[in-house]
């Protein structure tokens, strides 16, 4: 067996800010037998290189999720370089799998639309696959499952042309889809708890859905928690061996 097969795959997860790591997906990941490597440009971190191209090292990307819109680059002035390595995952340079806002600029790298929904979405939303979702080799372990899942945004993104829309639900359809062969996208995400939520309630002034309040929503996180951890877990392990299958 070669040193190649022998080790693990290395996933470079992109945190965009303080609060908003990969979490226990990243946990999961791991357990799933998995490197994972964050890097924060918001602490002047270097993006460190992906693809062959690039002499880069790892096997994949994560672009995890924060409270910025996809295009706003003045005050994130990494994001343009962001947006071009998933172009390249786009083009099958290198698999990605993108969280929110992550999912988002995947979106817009497609060129899809992103538009400001008039009243966020934060909360437990019961999402479901599509056809194409259960046939997909990575969202296809989520086939035929409950989806209770936690949505915390108030940019909306469109499915980008020639995308596969994977999981939907809801009233913002596009909850997961895949564009080309190796770029994943989701809305919703599988690496938050009710804890990580309260701290994101706690630092945010984005006005809460109707009928909701911060007590409401970490509740409802907690009850789906089961769910959640079994959905999540089940995500993590499915890309893993779907990048253990390219090598």
């Amino acid at each position: 067996m070669s040193s190649e097969s022998q080790r693990r795959v290395r996933i470079l997860a992109i945190e965009h800010e303080r609060g908003t790591g990969p979490e226990r997906f990243g946990e999961w990941l791991v357990e799933a037998g998995a490197e994972v490597v964050v890097t924060r440009p918001y602490l002047g971190e270097v993006i460190p290189a992906l693809g062959s191209e690039d002499n880069g090292s790892f096997d994949a990307l994560i672009v995890l999720g924060g409270s910025a819109g996809p295009t706003e680059d003045a005050e994130n002035p990494w994001f343009p370089e962001v947006r071009e390595l998933l172009r390249r995952s786009i083009a099958g340079e290198f698999p990605s799998l993108n969280i929110c806002l992550g999912g988002e600029m995947l979106a817009v790298a497609g060129d899809a639309p992103i538009t400001r929904r008039a009243h966020p979405q934060i909360g437990i939303y019961e999402l479901g696959a599509t056809s194409a979702g259960e046939s997909d080799p990575v969202f296809g372990a989520l086939a035929g499952m409950s989806l209770p899942s936690v949505l915390f945004h108030q940019e909306e993104m469109g499915l980008p042309s020639g995308a596969e829309l994977l999981i939907t639900g809801s009233d913002a359809p596009v909850q997961a889809f895949r564009l080309g062969e190796l770029a994943w996208g989701t809305q919703f995400h599988p690496e938050t708890d009710a804890t990580q939520i309260a701290r994101w309630l706690n630092g945010n002034d984005l006005a809460l859905p109707a009928g909701k309040t911060e007590d409401s929503i970490i509740a409802e996180v907690e009850v789906y928690d089961s769910a959640l951890v079994d959905n999540g877990r089940r995500l993590a392990r499915s890309f893993v061996g779907f990048l253990e299958g390219r090598r």
